[in-house]
């Protein structure tokens, strides 16, 4: 038996075999048809193929990166540079949306007080964390034509004033601090009083005013508006209004919470009144 499968007729039956083989595969390919050997040979294979053509894609998609370094590189650089001037115009936007509305804004006070004259927006650059009354640090001095005590305001009210000053900056205590002190009265009935605040009114955010004759007509919501007679701020800036009325212990006089009209720790801008009619004289000065 061992000498058949050595001799030359099993070499040939060998070789016939393999032939049909091959041509049953063929023609199985061909009809679309898979035959049971083909399904096994493909079972066992399946594995090894995947890893090959997983193993292939890598190393070509290294080459490629390799190969194609410079040119992804350039499109990078392309695409941050895109990037980088779409942000900026982006800026710029935003910046002269905020000049348009600071110039609309110095119209529309130009407007309601002719008699004032106000400085270029003033940007707040710092503020002092610990200054429970809100005060802050503006962009610009005395290089500007702003000047020690100037008032402080925005389109919506009356913020402070100036109380130190520089060339290129000055420090601004709001009115929530006791460093300011304002004549004011209320539109409706032009009540008169004095903003005299103190460390309780300024940790509710409030401002109070006093010196009110008991008799006086002032009501929760009322508007306050400077009084304009101390030569420190001009007339008809307004304050607040009126939160709360409560007589004052010594019973000849009453007191008013005002509600600012600005908040003083959310402004990002503010302008200075650097001249108006009155500014720098006294009561006397102004009555004669």
């Amino acid at each position: 038996m061992r000498e058949f499968f050595h001799s030359v007729k099993f070499k040939i039956i060998l070789c016939i075999a393999a032939l049909l083989l091959g041509l049953m595969t063929y023609v199985a390919v061909a009809a679309g048809t898979q035959t049971l050997p083909e399904q096994v040979i493909s079972t066992v294979t399946y594995p090894f193929v995947t890893a090959a053509n997983a193993i292939s894609n890598g190393v070509n998609g290294f080459i490629d990166k390799w190969v194609n370094a410079d040119t992804y590189k350039a499109q990078n650089d392309e695409l941050r540079e895109l990037v980088t001037q779409m942000y900026e115009r982006s800026a710029d936007y935003e910046a002269l949306q905020k000049e348009n509305e600071q110039l609309r804004e110095m119209l529309q006070l130009s407007k309601e007080h002719k008699d004032l004259v106000f400085s270029e927006p003033c940007g707040i650059i710092a503020r002092n964390a610990n200054d429970m009354y809100g005060g802050f640090t503006i962009n610009q001095g005395s290089s500007t034509g702003i000047s020690l005590n100037d008032p402080v305001i925005t389109s919506v009210g009356l913020i402070g004033r100036v109380t130190d000053i520089a060339p290129n900056y000055a420090k601004v205590s709001t009115i929530l601090s006791p460093q300011v002190n304002v004549g004011v009265y209320t539109m409706r009935t032009k009540a008169t009083g004095v903003i005299e605040n103190s460390t309780s009114t300024a940790e509710q955010g409030l401002c109070l005013m006093s010196q009110i004759l008991k008799d006086a007509d002032v009501e929760p919501g009322d508007v306050i508006v400077t009084a304009g007679q101390s030569g420190l701020f001009p007339e008809g800036i307004i304050v607040g209004t009126v939160k709360e009325v409560y007589d004052d212990p010594n019973g000849l006089s009453k007191h008013a919470l005002i509600e600012p009209a600005e908040d003083c720790f959310a402004i990002t801008s503010v302008y200075a009144v650097v001249d108006f009619d009155g500014k720098g004289l006294s009561f006397g000065d102004i009555a004669q």
